[in-house]
């Protein structure tokens, strides 16, 4: 069924529309919220909370955007709530490695040592990135992980343009200088320079 139906029936309360509509970015609610939280548990507590307010919110979905986006921009809202919450009960943030590796490895499996070594890397990346501040961390896993176009972020996070790409700019400065300082990235780079 085409969704821009499938959103109309949903928002008549058609119970089956409504279950297809949700199960269609049920993956991507909870791949977005593992990336905010690195946790699993935390992840799919986050995603249930997202679905929830996405089903609640569905009678106001106004197509001012397309609907993906809009799913982005409630799930990150959710998150952010959370996240938020969480830093001022002064807990620590995202202190595990969970979820799909930050860089790709399939294109490695023909050599093992370099599929090892991409592997270690996306994990090194995923730790660092979870240590920059929140403004910075969400800008960067909409535009760099999730591949969001500017003007997407711009409604999700419902900042101007100029902040986006200004956030984005500090934020992936601030991961190169973390990256060029861990003793783990040394060793990479030091091989990828003799190779």
């Amino acid at each position: 069924m085409d969704e821009r139906e499938l959103i109309r029936r949903s928002q008549a309360g058609e119970k089956e529309a409504i279950e297809e509509l949700l199960g269609r970015y049920e993956g991507l609610v909870y791949n977005l919220a593992l990336r905010y939280f690195g946790e699993e548990s935390e992840a799919a507590d986050a995603g249930q909370e997202a679905m929830l307010r996405i089903y609640r919110s569905l009678p106001r979905f106004k197509g001012e955007s397309s609907f993906k986006t809009w799913v982005y921009r409630v799930t990150t809202n959710v998150c952010l709530d959370l996240l938020r919450r969480r830093e001022r009960r002064d807990l620590p943030l995202l202190e595990t490695t969970a979820g799909e590796p930050f860089l790709a490895a399939s294109s490695f499996l023909d050599d093992p040592v370099a599929y090892t070594e991409q592997k270690e890397l996306g994990a090194l990346l995923e730790q660092l990135v979870r240590t920059l501040s929140l403004p910075q961390r969400i800008v960067l896993v909409l535009r760099d992980l999730e591949g969001l176009s500017y003007e997407e972020i711009a409604f999700v996070l419902g900042w101007a343009p100029g902040t986006i790409k200004s956030r984005l700019a500090r934020a992936r400065a601030a991961l190169r200088r973390k990256f060029l300082a861990h003793p783990r990235a040394s060793g990479w780079v030091d091989r990828r320079l003799r190779a």
